[in-house]
């Protein structure tokens, strides 16, 4: 791998991400491969620099692991195919890319006056891809306890509200399964009620658990109700168990 030579302007840019990523660098030259696009090396080939997608490549399944890691300890318990459907899309290009845009990486980047001009600093497939980058160079300067560490604080406010947990998690088939065993009966869903205008209707719908209603749900179809009242009343079983 060519190194880039460093000029005290180049150095400083580096620091300053350094703090950012709140990770300082051993060997700094990995931090600048990183962030350096093969259209800068295309456009100066006599500075014999290395560009960043042989990094692109380890860090994407760096990143994967990690996330991996995360989810089946936070998410103990959901499915393989379910943290499969997470880790997707945890690791795509826009959560990478705000991630990136989080610790200014555009302003970064090394890139040839093609790519610049197009706009590349605020691409998000670019900057998804150079945040991958930066997380191989990181791996490859420590270990995997390091970065997986740093990767488990940049992911986690992504999970903080819940919102994966909620579109992926079945809470119909864990209420179904949790009654079976307990009650030795499944949850009743009955619609009892619907209103609104017809492009917009609002569906509410109640959960019966061994002869009694639970939880309600409310939804823009009944499906919809029947997974907010299973979340509910599953929710609550937990509790009381």
């Amino acid at each position: 791998m060519a190194k880039l030579l460093l000029d005290k302007k180049r150095l400083n840019i580096l620091k300053a991400l350094e703090k950012r990523l709140n990770y300082c660098f051993r060997d700094i030259s990995l931090l600048s491969v990183s962030l350096t696009h093969r259209s800068y090396v295309n456009e100066n080939q006599l500075l014999l620099a290395s560009d960043n997608e042989r990094f692109e490549f380890l860090g994407d399944a760096v990143l994967g692991l990690c996330v991996s890691d995360l989810l089946t300890k936070k998410y103990t318990d959901f499915s393989e195919g379910v943290l499969s459907k997470m880790r997707a899309s945890l690791v795509n290009v826009k959560p990478l890319a705000i991630l990136a845009q989080n610790l200014q990486i555009g302003s970064c980047l090394l890139l040839g006056h093609g790519e610049e001009k197009s706009g590349g600093r605020a691409k998000d497939s670019l900057l998804a891809n150079s945040f991958e980058a930066i997380i191989a160079a990181i791996y490859l300067d420590s270990n995997f306890e390091k970065i997986n560490a740093i990767v488990k604080i940049l992911i986690e406010p992504f999970l903080k509200d819940d919102t994966l947990h909620y579109q992926y998690f079945d809470y119909k088939t864990a209420l179904q399964e949790f009654c079976h065993k307990k009650y030795k009966t499944a949850p009743v869903y009955t619609l009892s009620s619907s209103h609104g205008p017809e492009h917009s209707r609002i569906f509410e719908v109640e959960v019966n658990i061994a002869g009694k209603t639970t939880q309600t749900g409310k939804g823009k179809n009944k499906k919809e109700a029947e997974k907010q009242a299973a979340k509910k009343a599953w929710e609550m079983l937990q509790d009381e168990n």
